[in-house]
């Protein structure tokens, strides 16, 4: 169990500092908010705001995959929410692969 924990949590972390370099202000919400685990605006332009849920998994090569519950399987309630789907290679030189999509 904690090591889920940890993955979820290293996801999420690198998430936000792609975020950060991209010019967007991300940060994690607390435990418990359904639906978001970043919220982050971007600091020039129009401050766009999006919510993004992340979901983490360890390499496992071809069958890496994310467990995605009922709950998560939920139509969006605006155009502002994603997924960040996060590869966590074995590899701690190696960076993470992510993939957003859109909820």
């Amino acid at each position: 169990m904690a090591d889920t924990k940890m993955i979820k949590s290293a996801g999420e972390h690198w998430v936000c500092s792609v975020l950060a370099r991209l010019g967007w202000g991300a940060a994690l919400t607390r435990d418990g908010l359904e639906r978001t685990d970043i919220l982050a605006v971007e600091t020039d332009g129009d401050r766009r705001m999006v919510e993004i849920q992340v979901k983490a998994a360890r390499d496992n090569g071809p069958k890496t995959n994310w467990i995605i519950n009922e709950k998560a399987q939920q139509f969006a309630r605006s155009d502002r929410e994603w997924f960040a789907f996060v590869i966590i290679p074995a590899d701690v030189r190696s960076a993470p692969r992510t993939f957003i999509v859109p909820r």
